[in-house]
């Protein structure tokens, strides 16, 4: 009789220690599962992350290279250089203007360029309105005229509104010569060793153009500081 109650004792006690082993496997097994699906964090490098650049909103562009441009070696005769077209007159005062000193803004296909220097600005129209010439011809005339001078056409187009912007509708027409920003213009740049000259045409509709030409200079200073026998004639 105590065998018996010995042996089930034991069963007892094994049984006991059996299943506290499953517990102890089973919390095992979960801790490494629990391990297993979770991803680890990331060292920390102690480093922050580069936010990322703002974008752009003004698109960078190239601007004329005048380098570019061979340097002619041809005789440009005397200032300013380009006559009208046969057929054709400045009718009014109004009709030409000369300084010795101005600026031009002249478009380069890309930007609007600042010229300044001796500028001649013309507006032309037929004499004879029943015998005008065609857009085509004065455009073809005074093409032909800068490459034989050993000249390049540098841009024929519009000004795009957005570029008129930036600078300003106003101080374009300042210093446009009568340009109108609305229509082409066609826009040449003759450079010698000495001279960098700019041609600009623009035609009209009603067989009119207008021919302006710059030459870059600097400006002649002529204001001074007052002496004392000119502030006694003062």
């Amino acid at each position: 009789m105590k065998r018996t109650l010995l042996s089930v004792a034991c069963l007892t006690v094994a049984g006991s220690i059996a299943l506290v082993g499953c517990k102890a496997k089973t919390a095992e097994a979960s801790e490494t599962t629990a391990t297993t699906e979770t991803p680890a964090a990331p060292a920390s490098t102690g480093t922050p992350e580069a936010a990322p650049a703002p974008e752009t909103t003004t698109e960078a562009t190239a601007t004329f290279d005048l380098n570019s441009v061979p340097v002619s070696s041809a005789n440009l005769g005397a200032w300013p250089y380009l006559s009208r077209l046969k057929g054709y007159e400045t009718r009014y005062d109004s009709d030409s203007s000369g300084f010795d000193f101005d600026r031009t803004y002249v478009f380069d296909g890309k930007n609007i360029i600042p010229i300044e220097g001796k500028i001649v600005r013309r507006s032309y129209r037929p004499i004879d309105s029943e015998k005008p010439a065609s857009e085509l011809m004065i455009q073809r005339n005074y093409e032909n005229l800068v490459k034989e001078l050993g000249g390049v056409k540098v841009s024929s187009a519009k000004i795009p509104d957005e570029t008129l912007k930036k600078m300003g509708e106003s101080e374009y027409e300042k210093h446009s010569g009568g340009m109108h920003n609305y229509q082409p213009v066609d826009t040449y740049v003759i450079r010698q060793k000495d001279k960098e000259v700019w041609v600009q045409v623009q035609t009209s509709g009603d067989h009119q153009y207008k021919l302006n030409v710059t030459e870059r200079a600097a400006m002649p200073q002529q204001a001074g500081v007052v002496g004392a026998v000119e502030l006694k004639k003062n």
